[in-house]
């Protein structure tokens, strides 16, 4: 919710269309995302997926970075609670942050992500029926905030509707993309689903529709309540109720973002867990991390590692401005699980490896696919008058590189059960978007991905001279 606040604060009404955007996005992602799970219903997600397909450096690559996306976004997330705390109970926001030597300490965040790792260790049975109880709450109460809000609307608030024109748009979405980071979990709990061909795909694309709708009539009631001018980008829609003379309702607002705020919190570090869990089996990582409990029968040792290091960033670090940084990592692994899927239909059959004449020319059009969505993002991000034309181009290009894809060759691995629609037009389309959205986002995004990037390639480099040491040794 408060990535939504900020994102309405930012671009203004046209944030609507910004989450349809990203909305869109999440689409393609998820109906790859889908095949895969039904393919291989194994914890793990994309980071299982790319190392399937591309093997495991790219895998590790991935998923270092959805673990780190994952820790910041749950510390952003539980960051949130006192504030909204100290609304619900009438004190001023900052009632129950502690400063200290230049940190703002927030016990709360601290205490409660041990408590949800806690909760997470003592099996998912427990933890969903806490998490169902606390979605279904929240489900409620964000429907009254979208009627009640729709009553207090005034559509010339909206105006202008574009006052960043257009481009503020698709760089809105590459902001609120943010807002898509979870639903991807679902995909982790595939061991866990007693029937992966059915449940994964409804409960990714079900949720994925319900929960766009959502933040687009959030955004549209925001904007349409409250002028740009008077906005409380901290907590803007309690901020919105006490401005249309609904002083009750904030506490039912700030009320709905604590069951918001403990929901998202509880999905990602359930993700965050079982993603340190699948690593850990291929010895990247300690292989500690995959124990399982063997009563619990949950990674009780990745899931309280992780939620400790959630715990000490959420205490000393306010991860307010951090949305760019965390949306980076997401696009790059759904644009990874794309490709992969592309590569997987085509070249990794269950029999004999196709001939290398089929793998070069598969290659190629992936490629172009490739070449030409970057293209199109580096023509539009240079903003001249002719830039349409270089655009046109460029999306000719890979329309036509994904059609004689399907013409000229022929998919060596096609599902049994489930399958993504339009192949291969759906995974080429989102690689073309997940690109473009990456080309919106800022410079500082950019460096610490490289930062972070280089850093796990020399960790990785190490794990494979240790694993070629004991090889010797054993050997």
């Amino acid at each position: 919710m408060r990535l939504s606040l900020h994102a309405a604060a930012a671009r203004r009404p046209a944030v609507i269309l910004s989450y349809a955007v990203a909305g869109v996005s999440a689409l393609l992602s998820s109906l790859c995302y889908s095949e895969f799970a039904v393919r291989m219903p194994l914890v793990g997600g994309a980071y299982t997926y790319v190392n399937a397909v591309f093997g495991e450096y790219l895998a590790w690559v991935t998923v270092a970075n959805l673990i780190l996306e994952y820790i910041l976004a749950n510390a952003a997330a539980i960051r949130g609670f006192a504030p909204y705390f100290s609304m619900l109970l009438n004190q001023p926001s900052g009632k129950f942050i502690t400063p200290w030597r230049g940190y703002n300490l927030d016990w709360w965040a601290f205490g409660l992500c041990l408590a949800t790792s806690g909760l997470l260790t003592l099996g998912t049975k427990e933890s969903s029926r806490v998490n169902v109880i606390l979605t279904l709450l929240h489900v409620l109460l964000v429907v009254f905030i979208i009627i009640a809000g729709l009553v207090k609307s005034k559509p010339g608030n909206a105006q202008p509707f574009f006052p960043f024109e257009v481009r503020g748009v698709f760089n809105g979405a590459a902001l609120v993309f943010f807002s898509y980071i979870g639903f991807d979990s679902v995909v982790c709990s595939a061991e866990e689903v007693q029937n992966p061909s059915r449940d994964l795909p409804l409960g990714i694309l079900g949720a994925l529709g319900v929960v766009t709708a959502c933040y687009m009539l959030m955004a549209a009631v925001l904007v349409m309540m409250v002028p740009l001018a008077a906005i409380d980008t901290g907590a803007a829609f309690a901020a919105a109720f006490v401005y249309v003379y609904m002083d009750w309702a904030r506490y039912i607002v700030a009320l709905g973002a604590l069951m918001g705020i403990l929901t998202t919190t509880l999905v990602g570090m359930y993700a965050t867990s079982r993603l340190l869990a699948a690593v850990g089996r291929q010895h990247v990582l300690p292989p500690l991390l995959a124990r399982v409990h063997p009563r619990l029968a949950t990674p009780y040792v990745s899931t309280i590692a992780q939620g400790v290091a959630v715990a000490v960033i959420a205490l000393f670090t306010d991860f307010a401005d951090l949305a760019e940084m965390v949306s980076i990592s997401t696009l790059f692994a759904f644009w990874m699980v794309a490709l992969a899927l592309m590569w997987h239909r085509y070249c990794q059959p269950q029999g004999p490896v196709p001939p290398l004449k089929h793998r070069a020319l598969v290659g190629s059009h992936m490629g172009f696919i490739v070449a030409a969505s970057l293209a199109f993002t580096i023509v539009y991000q240079l903003q001249a008058a002719s830039a349409w034309v270089g655009m046109v181009i460029c999306a000719t290009v890979a329309i036509a590189a994904a059609v004689s894809l399907q013409l000229s060759c022929k998919q060596r691995n096609a599902p049994m059960l489930y399958g993504v629609p339009l192949f291969p037009y759906v995974p080429a389309l989102s690689v073309a978007v997940n690109t473009f959205l990456l080309g919106q986002l800022q410079k500082p995004a950019y460096e610490r991905f490289g930062i972070w990037t280089a850093v796990i390639t020399r960790e990785w480099l190490l794990s494979c001279q240790l694993q070629m040491v004991e090889a010797f040794l054993e050997g």
